[in-house]
C-alpha cells in the first residue's frame, strides 16, 4: 500500500483498477446495475485525471469505452447482443479491441491528447501488448471449447470464464508496479529544485549566493521531493515562509509565483530545475540581506558575477521582464 501511495503519480496501470473491480463485480452480480457502477468508477477516474492531473490514463479510457459499450447494449437491447453468461467474455473482447487499436496505431491516442491539450507522460504499450496476447489466447480457447459444446462444471466455468480475464489485468498491474519499484532502486532520481526570482520594473531581484558571497543568485530556492503537479503549491509555501510575505497586507497577499521555465542541468550533478518569478509593483518590498535589483543586460555584461543557473535563465527572464506588468 505504501508503494502505491508513493508512486501513485507514476503507475501507468493504475487505470486498470476500475476494469478489475468491474470484472470481479459482474461475476458476483452479473447485472446491468453492476456494469453501471463500473462505468461510474471509470468516469470518475477519467474526470479526476483530466481535471486534476491534466492527462488521460489510457486504461481508464479503455475501461470507460469497454464497460460503457457493454452497459449501453445491455441497457437498451437486454440479452439480444449479450446473451446470458457471456457478459465477461464480451467485456474482455471490447477491452481487447481497444488495446489492439492502441498497439497498432498508438498515434491515435497521442493525437487525441494533443487535440484536447492533455499531457502525454507515460507509455502504455507494454501492458497493452500483454492484454492483446493473453486475451486473444483466452478468447480463442474459450470459443473453441464452446464450439465443441464441452460442458463446464461450476468450478471450470468460474475459472475459464471469470477468473482468467481478471488475472490478466491483475498481472498487468503487478508487472507495472514491480517495474516501477526496480527502476526506483536502480535509477537514482535527479533532484528537483525550485527557484523563485522577484521581478519589478523590468529588473530581477537577486541576493549573494550562500556558499559563494561574490556570486549573485535567486533569493529563494529549495529542493522539492513531491510530484511535479504539486511544485507550484510548494513554491507558494516557500513564499509564505518569507518575512515580507508574512508582513504584507492588502493586494500583496494575493501575489503568486508564476512558472516561466523548466530545464535540466548537465554535468556531475544533473538536476531538474523550475524557475518561478514573483511579479511585484514596488522595488522596496524585499528585505533580503544584501539583495538588489539587476537588469538582464547587467547579468550578460558580467557573467562571472552570477550563477550558472542564472545565465541559463537570463534569456527567458529578459523576455518576461519586458512584459512583467502582465504577470501582476
Amino acid at each position: 500500500m505504501n508503494l502505491l501511495l508513493k508512486y501513485k503519480d507514476k503507475i501507468v496501470s493504475f487505470g486498470l483498477l476500475p476494469t478489475i473491480i468491474t470484472l470481479i463485480g459482474i461475476h458476483i452480480f452479473p447485472t446491468t446495475t453492476m456494469l453501471g457502477i463500473g462505468l461510474g468508477i471509470s468516469l470518475a477516474g477519467v474526470l479526476y485525471d483530466v481535471l486534476r492531473l491534466k492527462g488521460l490514463n489510457f486504461f481508464l479510457l479503455q475501461g470507460t469505452i469497454g464497460i460503457g459499450t457493454c452497459f449501453l447494449l445491455r441497457l437498451f437491447t437486454g440479452y439480444e447482443y449479450i446473451p446470458h453468461n457471456s457478459l465477461t467474455p464480451t467485456l474482455e473482447f471490447m477491452l481487447l479491441v481497444c488495446a489492439f487499436i492502441h498497439v497498432t496505431a498508438p498515434e491515435l491516442y497521442r493525437n487525441f491528447l494533443r487535440k484536447f491539450h492533455l499531457n502525454f507522460t507515460f507509455s502504455y504499450l507494454l501492458e497493452a501488448k500483454l492484454i492483446v496476447v493473453l486475451s486473444s489466447i483466452h478468447l480463442i480457447v474459450l470459443f473453441a471449447l464452446q464450439h465443441e459444446l464441452i460442458p463446464f462444471s461450476p468450478e471450470h466455468n468460474f475459472g475459464i470464464i471469470y477468473l482468467i480475464p481478471t488475472l490478466i489485468y491483475l498481472l498487468c498491474l503487478l508487472i507495472n508496479i514491480v517495474g516501477i519499484q526496480i527502476a526506483a532502486t536502480q535509477s537514482p532520481q535527479e533532484p528537483h529544485i525550485i527557484r523563485i526570482i522577484p521581478i519589478c520594473n523590468g529588473k530581477v531581484y537577486l541576493t549573494p549566493h550562500t556558499a559563494q558571497p561574490s556570486i549573485w543568485d535567486a533569493p529563494i530556492q529549495s529542493l522539492f521531493e513531491g510530484p511535479l503537479r504539486k511544485s507550484q503549491q510548494h513554491a507558494k509555501h516557500l513564499l509564505k515562509q518569507q518575512p515580507f510575505c508574512k508582513k504584507a497586507k492588502g493586494p500583496h497577499k494575493k501575489i503568486h509565483p508564476r512558472l516561466i521555465l523548466s530545464y535540466r542541468t548537465q554535468g556531475s550533478l544533473p538536476a531538474f530545475i523550475q524557475l518561478y518569478i514573483l511579479p511585484v509593483s514596488q522595488e522596496n518590498e524585499f528585505p533580503f540581506s544584501g539583495g538588489q535589483f539587476f537588469t538582464c543586460e547587467d547579468i550578460k555584461k558580467s557573467p562571472t558575477c552570477f550563477s550558472q543557473e542564472l545565465m541559463i535563465e537570463c534569456e527567458r527572464l529578459q523576455l518576461v521582464a519586458q512584459v512583467w506588468k502582465e504577470f501582476e
